[in-house]
């Protein structure tokens, strides 16, 4: 209970702080905005609201059990407001599970943020949506049914505390750099630690990206240290990704070491139904003296397919089946069958 109420504090006491912030740059940059309105050619400021729900029926099976039950995901109340043509903003209220303690829902700051757009240069500060989770996310298109690989296995989290500052060199290039706590978006800074990371992103050709990252968090003379390489080919709804993750002393512990790698792809079958599949990958070293994969209990392999429908703009639907095959020896086989929902207002 006294964690769980921490937990909570620290949720409250953050969103509080960034939203003070937020209103406060607002205050001082609105009025400015609005004074160029005088003229009827030019920007007018505004902004819209944000909202995304997902959610499903799943029914799960394992070692000759089954439980079902409705389920909701994740669910996003935010609004995003454009001061000037060069200057936005945006924030972003999550209510997901936080697996911590024994809470099934509670409310957190997600995203809020200030970016800042000209030319080939975009400068992004606040609670900033990472740009390794962002690309990864878009990729594979899908995370109402399944988490992109970064995300599900713990590679690195959606958003942070930090600043990202981006260059399009020209349309086929472009680098990114990040400094952020290093927290996630679920917990305040702890400590001084601080996290860099960068990556350059190519399209050599038509429908062809090639994105490679790379990161590092020192403490106490250890390195923590992640890399990604993401390939994806797009051409007329027809879509290929490959993705691989290396993460090097995990958590800041010295040796815990593991890699995952994923493929997924779209076949369009109409405007408005496609059909999907994915496979991933994922192992850990063995650890000093120790008979066992650090994270064998995380350890294993996903064969996912399913179709996402499109109702009607905002809303798709999908029925889907998941199977994970654990590493552990004589742990059972876990199948999913769901039908997921997504809705975007």
């Amino acid at each position: 209970m006294k964690m769980q109420e921490t937990y909570k504090s620290m949720i409250y006491k953050s969103t509080i702080k960034w939203s003070a912030i937020i209103l406060v740059l607002a205050g001082l940059i609105l009025p400015v905005a609005k004074s160029s309105g005088q003229d009827p050619d030019a920007f007018k400021p505004g902004g819209k609201m944000e909202v995304r729900i997902f959610t499903g029926i799943n029914t799960t099976f394992a070692d000759g059990e089954n439980h079902t039950k409705f389920d909701l995901g994740r669910a996003y109340l935010g609004y995003n407001y454009n001061f000037s043509k060069k200057l936005s903003g945006r924030i972003v209220y999550d209510v997901a599970d936080p697996s911590v303690g024994k809470l099934k829902f509670t409310g957190m700051l997600k995203f809020a943020y200030l970016k800042f757009q000209s030319g080939k240069w975009t400068i992004t500060g606040g609670m900033i949506a990472l740009p390794e989770y962002d690309h990864s996310d878009k990729k594979w298109g899908y995370r109402y049914i399944y988490k992109p690989l970064h995300d599900e296995y713990g590679f690195g989290t959606a958003a942070d505390l930090g600043l990202n500052v981006t260059y399009a060199a020209a349309k086929w290039i472009s680098a990114d750099l990040t400094v952020m706590n290093g927290e996630g978006f679920k917990l305040t800074e702890a400590d001084s630690t601080f996290k860099v990371g960068g990556a350059i992103t190519l399209m050599p050709v038509k429908g062809l990206s090639l994105r490679g990252y790379f990161d590092n968090m020192t403490k106490n003379s250890i390195n923590q240290q992640t890399v990604q390489t993401i390939a994806t080919y797009e051409n007329k709804g027809f879509v290929v990704s490959a993705a691989y993750n290396f993460r090097r002393n995990h958590s800041l512990v010295d040796g815990q070491d593991y890699q995952g790698f994923s493929v997924n792809g779209t076949i369009p079958v109409t405007d408005r139904i496609k059909v999907l599949g994915r496979y991933d990958y994922v192992n850990s070293v063995i650890v000093g003296t120790a008979t066992d994969p650090w994270n064998q209990a995380k350890d294993g392999q996903l064969i996912l397919t399913g179709i996402d429908i499109m109702l009607a703009p905002g809303v798709n639907i999908s029925p889907n089946f998941a199977g994970w095959k654990p590493a552990g020896p004589g742990m059972p086989f876990i199948s999913r069958f769901s039908i997921s929902l997504d809705l975007k207002i």
